[in-house]
């Protein structure tokens, strides 16, 4: 290999010095682009054999800098490296010098990475690397140092840059945020050093591989309290002293405790006879471990592992994180006689917002493939398949794990929630029936039920099955109104969803039979059965944007319940003509998203100095980060994003160019999203047809296709050279070009 290419090689490896390093910048959906650029640059350059993101992942795996070269040589900060330049990196060059080298190196090469600016520097030398735009500045730098400077030695990377600014004048002022501790208590087994090194090794590995927001070092680093409490603080991003600015920091916080909860399960030292508790206290960290410690011993009904204080339960509930709380908490009284409220978790939206488990995507009875569904099958019931000369309840596995622990729901619903993301739906259902036989009301198995019921809704092979299988979905929803503390807007969404799934299902078999369902010519009685349908999502919906402290997921949810049925009502042709598109002139859809809009707030009349497109610009955004905030599974964030795009698309008052480059942006990251879930052999929950359905990720790559050389087309090919503010808006005999319905 020539000199060049290993200089190019060592500035790739300069930008991303470890796997867990690529796969945090790969997996943020706004440096989609910038990826692709590398991409290509490696391809181009015979780093890698083909232009895929996976095969540039497996060349950094494979050529990952060691340890001790992601510490900077000598203690120093980012304001010490400048001053020392000359002498750290045989430069005698200016600063306004060497940044117009590296904009050329990064034009050179056409990489989308920030151009890096003298005005940068200067906040790099005083702030934190806090921001993804600074984040991919010291990227820029990196990959500069590594082409032109690594004959000094692979230490000058990003990780080391980035651990200069974290020795920045800022870090000593994070004293609020979010602690969790995790506390191992013996029951009867010994719990030694090699447990509590197994608990350390867990949490560091969770969060350098997986909470790629926070920078490793003070941001989640991982520290004992005494031999067997550990405790990670997580700092609070925002100044504010509210509920609201816990956000990050508390749903990487739950994040970690979903995980360590399910992994404790897993692992081999996990026994009946050992427990451990997790903690988690909000507020200024230096009187945290008065809260955290009586939390973390306290003995509660049912021995819940995820307990929080009272105020760490009111940023979960402002922000909207997807946990389930049980309604009546304990009160403890301190040494200094305070009252402690304790809150504890009965269950997380599992299949919708907290990661999968690593151990589980990689279990041999999980997969999807044939051979796993029989090793399922075997360990379920040994007396129906065996595997070779032994019973599959003898080889070890999630499901044996469960099924000597089935009181353990969290651990059942974590593998339900697997089988479900691989289109497994019965053996969902076959772990939801343990569930639920041991607590009928368990609200989250229960409303999962209801969706496994509606998935098989949708691939039934015919009407009369689908129907049916519809009738049992309404029956769980029935159960949980009468049995379970369901008032959650998850609950509603997905309830709602069974209803709009039913009507499209059905509109879809009759402009396929052209006014006829399986010989059935009775196109209007099928027509008032949609229409039935959809006025019944949209009400349940109503309720879901009711009961929520946001709403958001259910706003997006009753406005294209409320497009689709106006589309239907503008032309009753589409019943019964498969050729015509589900799409309409403007004037059908945009008055009723209009009142929609005005009811809940975003058309304000009292704000007369905040132009129109303006406020609902702003709460787009503050809704888009509120939501996407509250998800860390990645399976469901490429819908999220392409909601995001319709709802930018589809549902802004006016649609303009900017428009068309946000909806662009967002539909290219889902697809890179989902083509990472791909690699993991998962399927993406998706609303791309209208309705909630588990696809693969090739299916949904191909709607996103349809979608952005749609919009491509509606702005023209040079929209990216073009102002964002002008109006693309299609004349009132044209169609709408919709998202919602493209791929219907």
């Amino acid at each position: 290999m020539d000199s060049k290419n290993n200089r190019r090689i060592s500035a790739l490896l300069a930008a991303f010095p470890t796997h867990e390093n690529f796969l945090a910048f790969a997996q943020n959906s706004e440096n989609a682009k910038a990826l692709k650029s590398l991409i290509l640059f490696a391809e181009n350059n015979d780093i890698i054999p083909t232009g895929e993101a996976q095969a540039l992942e497996r060349f950094i795996q494979e050529n990952a800098l060691q340890r001790e070269d992601l510490k900077p040589p000598t203690p120093m900060n980012f304001s010490d490296f400048f001053d020392q330049k000359e002498t750290l990196l045989e430069l005698n060059l200016s600063v306004r010098a060497l940044t117009e080298r590296m904009k050329a190196l990064l034009d050179q090469y056409e990489l989308d990475l920030p151009r890096v600016s003298n005005s940068m520097l200067s906040r790099l030398k005083k702030e934190k690397a806090d921001t993804l735009h600074k984040q991919n500045v010291l990227r820029s730098l990196a990959f500069w140092l590594g082409h032109e400077r690594g004959r000094l030695g692979a230490h000058w990377n990003y990780e080391t840059l980035a651990e200069l600014c974290r020795g920045g004048m800022t870090q000593a002022e994070h004293k609020e945020g979010v602690r969790i501790g995790f506390a191992l208590y013996s029951r009867g087994d010994v719990i030694d050093h090699e447990i509590v090194g197994w608990l350390k090794n867990e949490l560091k590995g969770y969060i350098q591989q997986s909470i790629g927001r926070f920078a490793y070092g003070r941001w989640g680093k991982v520290r004992s309290h005494d031999i067997t409490t550990l405790y990670v603080d997580f700092p609070k991003e925002e100044a504010a002293s509210n509920p609201s600015a816990y956000r990050q920091c508390l749903r990487s916080a739950l994040s970690l405790a979903h995980q360590m909860a399910i992994r404790w399960a897993l692992s081999r030292h996990y026994t009946q006879n050992r427990f451990l508790s997790i903690g988690i206290s909000a507020g200024a960290f230096d009187g945290l471990d008065n809260y955290l410690l009586p939390i973390l011993s306290a003995k509660l009904p049912g021995d819940p592992a995820i307990r929080l204080t009272d105020f760490a339960r009111q940023c979960a509930l402002i922000n909207d994180i997807r946990a389930l709380l049980f309604p009546a908490p304990t009160e403890v009284t301190l040494f200094n006689n305070e009252t402690l409220t304790i809150w504890w978790v009965m269950g997380v939206w599992s299949t919708l917002y907290f990661d999968f488990v690593p151990d589980l995507l990689v279990d041999k009875a999980l997969g999807a493939d044939s051979e796993s569904a029989a090793l399922f099958t075997a360990t379920l019931y040994p007396s129906i398949l065996q595997t070779g000369d032994r019973d599959a309840k003898d080889q070890p596995n999630a499901l044996t794990t469960f099924l000597r622990y089935p009181h353990n729901s969290l651990l059942g619903l974590e593998i339900a929630k697997t089988l479900y993301y691989r289109r497994r739906f019965w053996d969902a259902n076959e772990i939801l029936r343990i569930i639920l036989s041991l607590d009928p009301t368990h609200l989250n198995a229960r409303t999962l039920r209801m969706i496994l019921f509606r998935n098989l809704a949708v691939e039934a092979p015919s009407h009369s099955i689908a129907e049916g299988m519809f009738e049992q979905a309404y029956l769980e929803a029935g159960f949980i109104k009468q049995n379970c503390q369901y008032l959650t807007e998850d609950f509603y969404c997905e309830q709602a969803v069974i209803f709009l799934a039913q009507a499209m299902l059905t509109l879809r078999r009759l402009r396929a039979g052209r006014g006829a369902i399986e010989g059935e010519y009775n196109t209007e009685h099928f027509k008032r059965k949609i229409y039935a349908a959809l006025d019944k999502a949209e009400s349940v919906f109503w309720k879901g944007v009711t009961i929520s402290p946001t709403g958001i997921r259910a706003v997006y949810l009753l406005n294209s319940v409320k497009v689709i049925r106006n589309v239907l009502k503008h032309d009753d042709s589409l019943f019964t003509t498969p050729e015509k598109p589900l799409d309409c002139a403007p004037q059908a859809v945009r008055k009723s998203i209009h009142e929609v809009q005005w009811q809940l707030g975003y058309l304000r009349e009292d704000l007369p100095q905040i132009p129109e497109n303006e406020m609902i610009g702003a709460i787009f955004d503050m809704n888009t980060r509120m939501h996407d905030d509250s998800i860390s599974l990645q399976a469901y964030r490429p819908t999220t994003y392409f909601c995001t795009a319709a709802v930018w698309w589809d549902l802004y008052p006016t649609r303009t160019i900017g428009c068309a480059k946000r909806a662009v942006r967002l539909l290219e990251g889902a697809a890179e999203l989902a083509r990472e879930m791909e690699a993991k052999g998962v399927c993406i929950y998706a609303f791309t047809r209208t309705y909630g359905e588990m696809i693969s990720a090739q299916e949904f790559i191909s709607h996103i296709d349809r979608m952005l050389k749609m919009i491509r087309k509606a702005a023209g090919s040079d929209f990216a050279q073009r102002p964002d503010s002008e109006v693309i808006e299609p004349d009132d005999d044209q169609p709408m070009n919709l998202l919602m319905t493209l791929n219907f």
